[in-house]
């Protein structure tokens, strides 16, 4: 998951964020960025709706720990 830039809908998604460092979790949030940047630019203009999703809950799981002072 963290050897390169981007993740592809097609890679494995961790299933626990919350077991992950902030360290990790920031990373894989670049990650998807951009991954969403790659699909975006491949052609049809629209990221891939896993993408997207997979996005959401990494934005979700980083605004729960704000929330609580992590």
């Amino acid at each position: 998951m963290l050897d390169k830039p981007y993740l592809s809908p097609k890679e494995a998604f961790p299933s626990h964020l919350e077991t992950l460092s902030r360290e990790e979790l920031d990373l894989l949030a670049q990650q998807l960025q951009e991954e969403v940047f790659r699909e975006c630019n491949a052609g049809d203009g629209e990221a891939n709706p896993e993408t997207l999703l997979r996005q959401s809950l990494v934005e979700l799981e980083m605004s729960a720990r704000e929330s609580i002072g992590e």
